[in-house]
């Protein structure tokens, strides 16, 4: 067997050192991405979740806000009614009446004494 060369040697040992770093480095980047990218799939679910979640809820307030519109313009018109059925001279306990019914009037001292406690 022929002798090699202590130079060739160090070459070899050299170009070997250098291949093993630059898989190390490689494989360590190809680690990093695939952390990366884990970790914006997680926060790509939340956020669709959220997105979702919030949707939601500005459709069930969007649905509160109207039901409570109907049920306010319901007591108005309930007391328009009883206000023009009212016979003459009673119109006044009628509207007081109605005006009790909404919820900025309801807990007044009028109000209590006329329709008694209201629960909500």
């Amino acid at each position: 067997m022929p002798a090699v060369p202590v130079a060739a040697l160090f070459r070899i040992a050299l170009a070997t050192i250098l291949i093993a770093l630059l898989a190390g480095l490689f494989a360590l980047r190809s680690c990093g991405t695939a952390r990366k990218a884990a970790t914006e799939a997680r926060l790509a679910a939340g956020q669709r979740g959220a997105a979702i979640e919030s949707g939601h809820d500005a459709v069930q307030t969007l649905g509160n806000a109207q039901a409570a519109e109907r049920s306010i313009h319901e007591t108005v018109k309930e007391g328009r009614d009883a206000i023009n059925q009212a016979p003459g001279g009673d119109s006044n306990d009628a509207a007081d009446r109605a005006a009790c019914r909404l919820r900025s009037y309801r807990h007044s001292g009028k109000c209590i004494t006329l329709l008694g406690p209201v629960a909500e």
